[in-house]
């Protein structure tokens, strides 16, 4: 997916010293990640995305669907409380790329994914201690609701939203097309003189 002066696709093992850089400067809005574990959510995460300008990495997303075995805290909330989902772990943007509409940009790209999945929503978490009032502003501005709270075993108070993804369909096969096609009523209209 091509936005502007950037595009949006998989991370990749070369990637893995530009997310852990991003994510060295989102601390503390975003949990530090260790190597390993930037290593380990390559093949983990249902989507691991990054927005690349030229040849760099400028910003990255984890996210994880519902039905993954994930232990993230705030994940095992939204499992036991809600259906179908995608989970954004964790979303970050180089502090020189912030402002230009590249994390817009990969949302847009995990909303899309949820609707070709027929997932019905995305979740994540907000930083209300320590605080984060830019993410809770853009969340709240992306459509994001507060759907409950969390204190965490390492101390922060978190928000836990949800978007709900109106447009979200089952994914469709040519089976399920070719029936919706024959049972669909076909309005003529006369023509008006």
């Amino acid at each position: 997916m091509i936005h502007g002066s950037y595009r949006v696709r998989d991370a990749v093992a070369s990637d893995l010293p530009a997310i852990l850089s991003i994510n060295a400067e989102g601390v503390p809005g975003v949990s530090a990640l260790a190597p390993r574990d930037a290593a380990a959510l390559l093949v983990a995460a249902t989507l691991l995305r990054v927005a690349e300008q030229g040849d760099e990495a400028i910003a990255y997303v984890i996210v994880f669907a519902s039905h993954t075995s994930y232990d993230g805290e705030e994940f095992q909330w939204f499992r036991r409380r809600t259906g179908a989902f995608l989970y954004v772990d964790q979303v970050a943007v180089a502090r020189l790329a912030r402002g230009r509409g590249v994390a817009s940009a990969l949302y847009m790209d995990v909303e899309a994914a949820a609707g070709r999945r027929g997932l019905p929503a995305i979740t994540l978490e907000v930083n209300l201690r320590p605080e984060n009032p830019a993410s809770l502003r853009f969340h709240h501005r992306r459509g994001f609701v507060e759907v409950g709270r969390l204190e965490t075993r390492d101390g922060r108070l978190v928000s836990l939203m949800e978007k709900r993804l109106h447009a979200a369909r089952p994914p469709s096969s040519p089976l399920s097309r070719l029936r919706s096609e024959s049972m669909s009523p076909v309005i003529r209209r006369a023509p008006l003189s």
